[in-house]
């Protein structure tokens, strides 16, 4: 029976892990200076669908210089957002928001002093805008550039503090974060299939001008290999200006890598994302003409979710492609292997600690619930059993009063092995008045270890005993025998056999005779 308990609640337990911890629907929460965008995904047996999507206007006052500056109006609009459309998802993924933000591939010598990670904190901490802070870090490493070097890390980093404001804005809103990440490794997952993964005779490049923020990504062979970040400036620009310096940017990009790249394929393709009205009209075929590479395409912040494999046919029409690359992180495996998070240790742990609790409570109620439903059946059992006596009493008393003693024996008889135990010790303990069979019994249960189960106990005679029953092991028979052996009303006890019943069965069957002492005897 223990063995059986113990079994259900590991099943229950692994049941409850994969549904609580490995959930298929998640939310993708994109947070710029102006929108706030959802994209709700679950992934299927078709694939990723898109069951959710809202947006909605930034609070003012919630975000300021592309920081979180009022957390609780933050997390207020988040949770409005998410009860306006009916959302009821905590699992999320976040996009980061914060500035200045560290984004750059590093170069690691072939000797590295230190551990990896300790080299690159060292080397974030050279930062001006980090000096003096704790630095929200996390890096991945990319592989071989075939260069001088062995290895290169894709680094993020920013303050922590400005990580910790976000995420207390998010758990304020009743989310449960699993990522923070750059909203240019979301747009990346989401682009990957469609943009990158097929990409073999040509260069990538990836262009997202975004809160006042200009990123450059490169992809080489499939791979991450270069990434700048240009802040536009807080002056006012024209799209018309804003256009031309664009094309200054991608143009000193695709020069870098004719000259100082080897092996580079030389033919580009190019996908430019800016917020709406940031970009005047036509800005495509101007850029086209000045960077005189016939594959630019640009997207606004809506119209990219045509570029990823979640297209508005599979549900609700989103307006950020970026919300369903941060979906994505967690249901997908990412082609791009950028697996950065920015989440703060201390919020993983405590993140942690509740799945745990909520998985541990659903155990209980599940084993509770078992209960009322064992309970239940039980109870119904037992009537149609009383029932079914009943029914058989009733016409048994036709066939004659033989018949019905004859009954009455048998039924006797099953209530007396049903009583088991008590019965046997009974019988025991009438067999003779000069033995003191509380005691006796008293010692054999203080002797009896955990692993060893008690099925028989009998005495012939006053100066006797004979125990038979089962144990987990050899081992755990002969340490029974040594206990009673030592016992005070019990003056030795030898092992009479101690065998396994059958070649698969894991317990031991033992029986065990027991001489009484004197003292076992009633003076």
């Amino acid at each position: 029976m223990k063995l059986g308990a113990k079994a259900t609640l590991e099943m229950l337990k692994t049941r409850f892990s994969k549904r609580m911890l490995g959930s298929k629907t998640v939310l993708g929460v994109d947070i710029s200076d102006r929108r706030i965008n959802l994209a709700l995904l679950k992934k299927g047996k078709n694939g990723i669908e898109l069951l959710k999507a809202a947006s909605g206007p930034v609070p003012d006052g919630a975000i300021k210089d592309g920081n979180v500056e009022e957390p609780a109006i933050l997390s207020k609009a988040i949770r409005e957002l998410k009860s306006r459309n009916k959302i009821r998802t905590r699992q999320a993924v976040v996009s980061l928001v914060a500035k200045p933000v560290l984004m750059q591939m590093m170069d690691v010598p072939k000797q590295v002093p230190t551990r990896m990670s300790k080299f690159v904190q060292n080397e974030v901490r050279r930062c001006v805008f980090l000096s003096g802070k704790e630095a929200a870090l996390d890096f991945y490493k990319v592989g071989s550039a075939k260069r001088l070097t062995d290895t290169r890390v894709f680094i993020v980093a920013t303050d922590g503090q400005k990580v910790a404001e976000l995420t207390r804005a998010c758990s304020q809103a009743g989310l449960s974060v699993d990522a923070i990440e750059p909203p240019l490794l979301a747009y990346t997952r989401a682009f990957y299939d469609k943009k990158i993964a097929t990409k073999f005779d040509c260069n990538v490049l990836l262009a997202i001008v975004r809160c006042g923020v200009l990123t450059l990504c490169a992809f080489k062979k499939q791979t991450i290999d270069f990434v700048r970040t240009k802040d536009i400036g807080k002056e006012e620009i024209s799209p018309d200006e804003l256009c031309t310096w664009l094309a200054e940017q991608i143009n000193m990009v695709i020069k870098f890598y004719d000259v100082e790249v080897p092996d580079s394929a030389g033919k580009w393709e190019i996908t430019v994302i800016a917020d709406s009205g940031q970009l005047p009209d036509g800005a495509e075929e101007t850029l086209k003409d000045k960077t005189a590479e016939s594959n630019l395409q640009v997207r606004t912040a809506e119209d990219a979710c045509q570029d990823t494999f979640v297209g508005p046919g599979s549900g609700s029409v989103c307006s950020s492609a970026a919300a369903i690359g941060l979906a994505m992180k967690p249901l997908v495996v990412d082609g791009s292997k950028l697996r950065v998070n920015l989440l703060p240790p201390e919020a993983a742990e405590v993140k942690a600690v509740k799945k745990h609790a909520l998985i541990t409570a659903n155990i209980v109620a599940a084993v509770l619930l078992l209960m009322i439903l064992v309970s239940g059946v039980l109870a119904l059992v037992i009537k149609s059993v009383n029932e079914n006596i009943a029914y058989k009493k009733q016409a048994h008393l036709l066939k004659g009063t033989n018949t019905l003693l004859r009954k009455q024996e048998s039924i006797e008889k099953q209530i007396v092995q049903l009583s088991g135990a008590p019965g046997r010790l009974n019988s025991i303990l009438s067999l003779s008045h000069d033995v003191d069979w509380v005691r006796i019994l008293d010692d054999v249960k203080g002797a009896t270890p955990k692993t060893v189960q008690i099925t028989n106990l009998s005495s012939k005679d006053s100066s006797s005993m004979r125990l038979e029953g089962l144990a987990v092991s050899y081992e755990a028979v002969r340490l029974f025998v040594d206990m009673l052996d030592n016992s005070k009303n019990i003056e030795s006890a030898s092992l009479i056999n101690a065998e396994k019943r059958s070649a698969g069965d894991r317990l031991v069957g033992y029986s065990i005779n027991c001489f009484l002492t004197s003292e076992g005897k009633d003076s």
